[in-house]
């Protein structure tokens, strides 16, 4: 049998998910390299899940599952192959998958265009291990970072179109920060860069043109020096200003783009004083997107039946 597999960070519908949420993802040793991250978390997931969740409860849980189906349902339809999300932290797992099929081939694919150790690097690596330890061997390709891919930035310029309003705003492309110490030594800080040039070529190209354009980080916890500059230190450089958002290193919608930047950030936004602050959807299952996938889904199933013939 074979199957592709979309692979995500996974999401939190309720509490007692959240709190299983944040212990995988402190478990994670791309996330936290050090052995103490066996202590740290449980207590982590025990102390924080509370409180984080009365967030969580403003947006109704995470939407990173229902985006997710509807794109499983369109792409299945599209391409007449088994579709599967696979999640990091949260159900459905690859050990989940694995343990009730069996496959020969598998196309891995990261919905996250940037490659980074903490994302597709992690994702990669527990699919091979839930491989392993049901013993199955299929032969597996991993489809390469795509933040370069001229249809894939045709379904951000989508995005961003259905909320471009005129040349008086600026546009801040808010990716996930990183703690310095790994962006270091990962190659996410500069694929990021390299996408944000590419869209400032791209967008004025497609008739959009605004103020400026920005690159900011988001999502900085605790005390470590992380990527700059922070989406919190470029919104208070934009005071009087008016300002969109399109959420750069996320394909589905989830807490960070749903919570953080269009509720919390859009909070601080008034305070600093800006005159309008509005949040793009990235892809989720728009149409341009689907496109996108069911190509590279396409070119997988070719180049198998090539090697068949051969």
């Amino acid at each position: 049998m074979k199957a592709v597999l979309l692979l995500n960070m996974g999401g939190a519908r309720s509490a007692q998910e959240l709190r299983s949420f944040l212990f995988h993802m402190f478990s994670d040793r791309h996330i936290i390299c050090s052995p103490v991250r066996h202590l740290l978390a449980p207590l982590i997931s025990t102390l924080r899940y509370k409180k984080t969740w009365r967030k969580y409860e403003l947006i109704g849980g995470s939407r990173i599952y229902e985006h997710t189906e509807r794109l499983v349902k369109k792409l299945t339809q599209r391409t007449g192959e088994e579709i599967f999300p696979v999640m990091r932290y949260t159900h459905p797992l690859a050990a989940d998958l694995f343990a009730e099929r069996q496959f020969d081939q598998l196309l891995l694919i990261p919905l996250y265009p940037h490659f980074s150790s903490t994302t597709t690097q992690s994702s990669v690596e527990d699919v091979y291990y839930g491989l392993k330890s049901h013993g199955q061997r299929p032969e597996v390709k991993v489809i390469d970072p795509y933040f370069d891919n001229p249809f894939f930035n045709a379904s951000i310029i989508e995005r961003i179109r259905e909320h471009y309003q005129d040349s008086s705003y600026h546009l801040i492309l808010s990716a996930h920060g990183l703690p310095q110490k790994i962006a270091a030594y990962d190659p996410y800080e500069q694929q990021i860069r390299e996408h944000v040039a590419i869209l400032k070529t791209l967008l004025p190209q497609a008739g959009l043109d605004f103020k400026d354009i920005h690159l900011a980080y988001q999502s900085k916890v605790g005390p470590m020096r992380w990527l700059e500059p922070s989406l919190e230190t470029t919104l208070q450089g934009l005071a009087g200003e008016k300002v969109i958002i399109y959420p750069l290193s996320f394909t589905i919608d989830n807490s960070e783009t749903d919570l953080e930047l269009a509720l919390e950030y859009k909070e601080r936004a008034q305070v600093i004083g800006l005159l309008d602050y509005r949040v793009c959807p990235v892809q989720n299952d728009s149409d341009l997107f689907v496109e996108f996938l069911t190509a590279m889904i396409a070119g997988w199933t070719s180049a198998i039946k090539k090697n068949d013939a051969d």
